[in-house]
């Protein structure tokens, strides 16, 4: 599908339905069944879904969402949006509070969950109880998803403005309460078409994560739309290697915590297999369908990066925000980073630096933040530039990142320094599991978490790794304290660290 064909998600839904309408989309394990579903049937599902909301809505419709990645999720995904209502999937990992919290801020009037988030409806229900509910994994009972699907016939899809709210996402973030970003289908139609020669229909994507991630929601579920290619659903990060042999994917998107897992995976089968190689063992994981790995979300050292590619999985590296829908850099097999940049800025977005931080224009860029205007000023500039809040630089149209702006140490020469450029420098350390770079008062501090099989060494490990970088560093920019903990650090539910600790520092090391 070209950028000219498609407006909106109802043309993408459409358009699909109308090339591809007996071709697998979906494909998922279901118990010990596989289950299908073609570009045709998921259109007149989508539809009934449809039906059932629009009996419900006066108008705009905000749906939740939440459980594990399913047919019957996405499902609801486009029904809600081939009826001109307004997605708003939740992270399964917060606490209940939040998730109810997160509800009632993004006016959501109908709820539908997996049956293992009952235990919230209650307490949902007495919060707002005009709200209607609808578990989507139930088999039986008036509201659940195979009952709508049964007792509806396929709307009439809405003309939709492009401009007009498809979803809201709410940032996890590492400081401060999350916030909604409003994606309109022009913002995310843009973002879908913005690099091409990404896909075709003989692709397999398999999805490992989570809809609520923009990066999935854009770059799994409608990039594979887009190619008519399958999307192959991870039931569980715990069996994803049994999955991987199950589907046969051509293509992954991960985050590099799961590169970092499956890496060790592959080292201990070669540990305890003589003669067998790394190249071998990951072969043997990942098959030998796989044409490539494409990161995102985190940072991803260069190291492991190589390590992949000396294993033969080509690794491919994105960069962006839930903000622009999310992507604003990207890299193909025709056009692969380096392992030090991030990819190429896309298709119809501007990059600029300003005092070193890099700024955005783009078609993809979000409407702003639901009900916070005070927060949506906060991340343009005066002549309407978004502000990333990262740190890198532009060269022959790649981007590179070089830490976050609110993360700035300020030394007591007057001096400037990213936290990640010292704790990137610790990326080639097996032993470590993780790492955050501070100050206390004008010393900085290196607080470390080993792996807990290197926790006999770990002291000594860290004390000359340490040694190792100031050798090579500016006084001023100097380890000069070193701090070992015995558990890992306070995480958001996307698993990164938060900067703001809670709760006992590690021990200081004489």
């Amino acid at each position: 599908m070209e950028e000219n064909e498609v407006r909106t998600l109802s043309d993408l839904a459409a358009r699909a339905k109308d090339n591809w309408p007996d071709k697998v989309w979906l494909r998922a394990k279901e118990g010990r069944e596989i289950r299908e579903c073609t570009y045709g049937q998921f259109y007149d599902q989508a539809l009934r879904i449809s039906a059932f909301l629009k009996e419900k809505s006066n108008g705009e419709i905000h749906v939740g969402l939440i459980g594990p990645s399913s047919i019957p999720y996405i499902q609801c995904l486009f029904g809600t949006w081939l009826c001109g209502g307004v997605t708003v999937p939740i992270d399964a990992l917060l606490p209940p509070e939040e998730i109810i919290d997160n509800l009632i801020r993004a006016d959501v009037s109908v709820f539908f969950y997996d049956k293992r988030f009952a235990p919230i409806i209650p307490a949902l229900k007495q919060a707002n109880p005009s709200i209607c509910t609808v578990c989507y994994t139930e088999a039986e009972g008036e509201d659940s998803v195979p009952a709508i699907l049964a007792r509806y016939e396929p709307a009439e899809p809405e003309e939709i403005d492009p401009g007009q709210c498809a979803c809201i996402l709410y940032t996890s973030g590492t400081t401060g309460k999350s916030k909604g970003v409003m994606l309109s289908h022009s913002n995310l139609i843009d973002n879908v078409m913005c690099c091409d020669q990404e896909g075709n229909p003989d692709s397999v994507l398999l999805s490992v994560l989570p809809l609520h991630h923009a990066y999935c929601l854009t770059c799994d579920l409608l990039l594979s739309m887009r190619y008519g290619a399958i999307l192959a659903i991870n039931d569980s990060l715990m069996r994803l290697p049994q999955n991987i042999r199950l589907f046969e994917p051509t293509m992954m998107l991960v985050v590099p915590m799961i590169a970092e897992t499956l890496y060790r995976r592959i080292a201990a089968a070669v540990k305890s297999t003589p003669g067998l190689t790394m190249a071998e063992a990951a072969r043997s994981l990942f098959g030998e369908k796989l044409l490539n790995l494409f990161f995102g979300g985190a940072y991803l050292s260069p190291q492991l990066s190589e390590a992949y590619m000396e294993m033969g999985i080509p690794i491919l590296q994105g960069y962006g925000m839930t903000e622009c829908s999310p992507r604003i850099a990207s890299s193909s097999l025709v056009d692969p980073s380096t392992g030090e940049d991030v990819g190429r800025v896309v298709k119809n977005c501007e990059v600029k630096i300003d005092d070193g931080e890099i700024l955005v224009k783009s078609p993809s860029v979000m409407m702003g933040y639901y009900r916070n205007k005070e927060a949506e000023k906060e991340m343009f500039t005066e002549d309407g530039w978004l502000k990333t809040g990262d740190l890198g630089y532009v060269k022959d149209g790649r981007v590179y990142i070089t830490g976050r702006k609110k993360n700035l140490i300020i030394l007591s020469n007057g001096e400037n320094i990213s936290p990640e450029i010292i704790e990137n420098r610790f990326a080639d350390c097996e032993w470590l599991a993780e790492i955050l770079v501070y100050t206390e008062g004008d010393k900085i501090t290196a607080e470390v978490y080993a792996r807990p099989e290197f926790a006999a060494q770990a002291e000594q490990l860290l004390k000359e790794k340490a040694e190792e970088i100031n050798r090579n560093a500016p006084a001023a920019r100097r380890i000069t304290r070193l701090r070992l903990r015995d558990r890992e650090f306070d995480k958001t539910t996307s698993r990164k660290i938060r900067r703001i600790q809670s709760g006992e520092k590690g021990r200081i090391l004489e």
